[in-house]
């Protein structure tokens, strides 16, 4: 059974792409979860528990999340980034993409893989 960390994409000023990325990250994370592989999609948990951290700035959520992300990355064998335009320009998945080639784990982009999970 694969064992898969979700990557994407997910701050931006505009409200209205952090709520496609959610949507985004929600739709491939089912796709995954039905074809029986185990999936954490840290878009998926992260955000609605953000809409009550409002008192916290980027750096604080960041803070909070950096511990509990820590563990499901160390769980995970494989990284899926859901190459949603920001990809490239996230510090998040860059962490995420230097954590798993450092120790030889599987790194793909959701449009390579895909039909894996179809």
């Amino acid at each position: 059974m694969r064992k898969i960390f979700l990557a994407c994409p997910y701050g931006h000023a505009d409200k209205s792409i952090v709520e496609k990325r959610f949507e985004a990250s929600n739709a491939v994370a089912a796709q995954i979860a039905r074809s029986g592989s185990v999936v954490f999609s840290q878009v998926s948990m992260s955000h609605p528990i953000n809409k009550h951290l409002a008192d916290l700035d980027k750096v604080g959520i960041g803070s909070l999340w950096a511990p509990i992300d820590q563990v499901f990355l160390e769980a995970m064998d494989e990284l899926i980034v859901v190459d949603e335009p920001g990809w490239k320009e996230s510090a998040g998945i860059a962490r995420e993409i230097e954590f798993f080639s450092t120790r030889d784990r599987r790194v793909s982009l959701w449009s390579d893989v895909k039909t894996e999970f179809a």
